[in-house]
């Protein structure tokens, strides 16, 4: 019986000692898988007195890269998870500023400017109907709004927000 025969009669044994110790069976085939690879790849020359012996030295070697790997993924997976909270907080956060700054310059203009500027972009309505329901003209709502859009990009510029 050659050497490698006796590699894959012992298969059986070494993937039940593996799924022991993973207890997850995609797990336990690809580390089967694996030390079957290595210990055709690595196998000494001479026939070995214990192959099942060596070939479980070699999956405790695979196990142990796998859990390595794995464990590796997993912090790998925590610090982004806990980046992206915390991304989110400060993204939260700094909305929440904006809003409270615009709200500021917004209580700074002058009470029609702000009512054709929050009817506009806020309410949604089309110029003429501010000029009708304001009774102002539709190029005087424009200039209100313009005016008020050149506070607000000045505001965001000197806050450094990017549109």
């Amino acid at each position: 019986m050659k050497q490698s025969d006796s590699f894959i009669s012992f298969m059986p044994r070494v993937r039940r000692f593996v799924l022991n110790k993973t207890q997850n069976t995609d797990v336990a085939n690809d580390v089967v898988q694996e030390t079957m690879l290595r210990t055709f790849r690595c196998a000494p020359s001479d026939p070995l007195q214990s192959p099942l012996a060596y070939m479980l030295t070699v999956a405790k070697s695979v196990l142990s890269d796998h859990w390595r790997v794995e464990k590796k993924h997993q912090v790998d997976q925590e610090l982004n998870e806990s980046q992206a909270h915390h991304t989110d907080i400060e993204f939260e956060y700094l909305n929440s500023e904006k809003v409270r700054i615009i709200a500021q310059l917004l209580e700074g203009m002058p009470p029609l400017r702000r009512k054709v500027f929050e009817m506009r972009r806020i309410e949604g309505k089309s110029r003429e109907e501010i000029a009708q329901e304001l009774d102002l003209s539709v190029e005087a709502v424009k200039k209100h709004i313009n005016r008020a859009m050149v506070e607000v990009t000045l505001c965001a510029e000197n806050h450094g927000w990017e549109f």
